[in-house]
């Protein structure tokens, strides 16, 4: 003989009356533990982005230093956002020259 299981919806059993209560502070409970959860990862994720920015920074300044160093034209230790907007694109400049410096000459026909 094969038993069968048969699940009932929770909603469908109803709860004791004195179990009202406590479900809906349990729920109540959840929920400000949802918010509580969800401003820490906020917190938490602005924080992440806030030291990504701190290290990206350090990086240009370091790339700065040492183009400088290198006597390499127009680069200084700057926080101008159109001096760095220059620098940025003396370095795409000197990116796309290296490249056609490095391809092969095509053979004419």
């Amino acid at each position: 003989m094969e038993h069968v299981l048969h699940l009932i919806p929770v909603a469908a059993v109803p709860a004791p009356q004195h179990c009202w209560g406590h479900a809906q502070c349990l729920r109540q409970k959840q929920g400000q533990n949802l918010l509580t959860v969800e401003q820490r990862i906020r917190d938490e994720q602005r924080m992440m982005d806030e030291k990504i920015v701190l290290e990206l920074d350090q990086k240009v300044v370091d790339q700065q230093s040492t183009l400088e160093k290198a006597g390499v034209s127009g680069f200084y230790i700057t926080t101008n956002p159109q001096e760095l907007t220059l620098q940025m694109n003396l370095l795409e400049l000197i990116r796309k020259l290296q490249q056609k410096e490095t391809q092969p000459e095509k053979a004419f026909s």
